[in-house]
């Protein structure tokens, strides 16, 4: 069988559940591999390792423990794979939907992508809300809360994933790194996910003992990057009778008309009368 080059990545507590109900809820069609980091002091549940490929317990905040993985606890995973999906422990998707990311973003050679959010998550932008009309929108950032890398962009960001507890501001600081591409940073609508708790008012504000709001600002100015870059720069549509269905119909207006344009350029208007009235038409040439 041939290895897989896609990988989960999702920091993983005692209460952490979505991951077994959700995210691995069709073993045999998964084009992945996961890997939980573990963040509380004890393991309650002993078989959690057994329920993944890869389980480390390093009981620090979701992007020092990615730092810490792919630069000193398993740096060959860096090598190992093509594409990385870091996932909050309170974000559902299927397998199915796991895959798909996957396979878009590679597809559409993306640096960096996530998920559209339902209509129900809770959320801090609501521009990363589900447009049903798009495929894919293309953006100035996207969220920390489950982002997709490549192995490229992954590489070139890396180095920020360490810079505070909180993740606050290290996705403004990821286009900054990648010099700001507005064809590689992106929203996938045909794949949505939901947030299921609300922001802000999770475990991880209890612990970090620190202002979010200045570990921001922080990591901005050191980085000199836009601290709000969530603006569009193109998007792909659904083009059909049920998603912009305006511009379907121009489409199939324009359809027509040059139908009927290639109708009159076949036959001179002689040919067209003499075609009409069933009038053979026998050409000599001198």
């Amino acid at each position: 069988m041939k290895p897989n080059r896609n990988l989960v990545v999702a920091p993983c507590g005692n209460a952490s559940t979505l991951f077994a109900t959700h995210w691995l809820n069709d073993p045999a069609a998964k084009e992945f591999d996961t890997c939980l980091l573990f963040y509380h002091a004890e393991i309650n549940d002993a078989s959690l390792p057994r329920q993944v490929e890869y389980f480390y317990h390093l009981k620090d905040f979701k992007y020092k423990m990615i730092h810490a993985l792919l630069t000193t606890v398993a740096p060959q995973l860096l090598e190992r794979y093509d594409y990385f999906y870091f996932i909050d422990d309170d974000i559902a998707l299927s397998t199915a939907d796991i895959n798909r990311m996957f396979e878009l973003s590679r597809t559409f050679n993306m640096s960096i992508t996530q998920a559209s959010l339902s209509h129900n998550s809770f959320c801090s932008w609501p521009i990363f809300k589900n447009n049903p009309d798009c495929m894919l929108r293309y953006m100035g950032q996207v969220e920390v809360m489950a982002p997709l890398f490549s192995q490229d962009a992954l590489r070139k960001c890396l180095v920020s994933f360490a810079e505070n507890k909180s993740s606050w501001g290290l996705d403004s600081v990821w286009p900054k790194l990648l010099g700001y591409p507005q064809n590689k940073l992106g929203v996938f609508d045909a794949v949505i996910m939901e947030h299921t708790r609300p922001v802000g008012g999770g475990e991880l504000y209890k612990k970090i003992k620190a202002d979010p709001y200045q570990e921001w600002e922080t990591i901005i100015q050191k980085y000199e990057a836009i601290k709000n870059n969530f603006v569009e720069y193109g998007r792909l549509q659904f083009v059909n009778p049920n998603h912009n269905s305006a511009v379907f119909r121009l489409y199939k207006l324009r359809e027509r008309m040059s139908k009927l344009r290639q109708r009159v350029q076949d036959y001179d208007v002689m040919s067209r009368m003499y075609n009409r009235l069933g009038v053979k038409v026998v050409r000599t040439h001198v």
